[in-house]
């Protein structure tokens, strides 16, 4: 566990979860969560006992977006680069994380806490999650890019032209989430999945991430030449060839 003020932080079996803990604020985005939320993650990227990492609000509310209350504060160009400068590192983080993460999304999930769940490698959503960025009807601007590489530009457009907001089951429809799961279940299935991940240990987890973030870039030939590379690398490596020998084991006694 951690002292932040505005997340609960916990390790298990490998799996780091983050909770955001302004319930009174429907977890509302201030400067001092997404400072929390920034130290955390610097924290984990180079523990060894974190293989994957679950952010979430809990099973009923994830995120309403950025606190009104600060926001009313915004005609001060000063209080502007202190928000805009912990956001930028609070997404960034996120975005080029060298762990993979998970967005447990229970009841909304709005502005930018919709943002959040994005920039998560994988999102699970609750029956009762509501996805959506309301700002958009007050004329704001919303994160485009990495909205439409995973729905694509038209249900993007769609999103984010209109602000007008979706349920689970229409996220689901567009892969918006990877998975649904049933209200008041959706942590318990995303911490399944992290387990999943960090039984693959630390190091195949964040080769494997390290992978999902430079390939997509690449032209096709680049990607494969690099991904056949970096399993030259890693066959040869001891703990891996004893991993190997110990499943044709197990299959040699069937």
């Amino acid at each position: 566990m951690t002292d932040f003020q505005n997340i609960k932080s916990v390790v298990k079996n490998g799996v780091g979860t983050i909770t955001f803990d302004r319930l009174d604020r429907r977890n509302a985005l201030s400067v001092e969560l997404m400072t929390d939320l920034s130290d955390q993650l610097d924290a984990w990227a180079y523990d060894d006992e974190v293989a994957a990492v679950v952010i979430t609000g809990g099973e009923d509310v994830f995120c309403a977006g950025l606190d009104l209350d600060f926001q009313s504060g915004f005609n001060d160009a000063e209080t502007r680069e202190i928000y805009s400068e912990a956001c930028l590192r609070a997404y960034g983080t996120l975005l080029d994380y060298r762990k993979p993460t998970i967005a447990a999304v229970g009841g909304p999930a709005l502005g930018g806490g919709c943002d959040i769940a994005v920039f998560a490698d994988i999102r699970i959503g609750a029956e009762n999650a509501i996805f959506g960025y309301p700002q958009i009807k007050f004329g704001l601007t919303p994160y485009f890019s990495p909205l439409w590489r995973i729905v694509g530009l038209s249900q993007a457009k769609l999103l984010t032209f209109s602000g007008d907001r979706i349920d689970a089951q229409e996220a689901l429809r567009i892969g918006l989430i990877d998975r649904l799961a049933p209200a008041g279940g959706v942590i318990e299935q995303a911490s399944a999945l992290a387990a999943s991940i960090a039984e693959t240990t630390v190091k195949s987890a964040v080769n494997n991430k390290e992978m999902a973030r430079r390939s997509p870039a690449m032209d096709p030939i680049s990607a494969l030449t690099y991904e056949t590379l970096a399993y030259r690398e890693v066959i040869w490596h001891p703990d891996i060839v004893e991993r190997i020998n110990e499943a044709y084991s197990r299959i040699k006694k069937k």
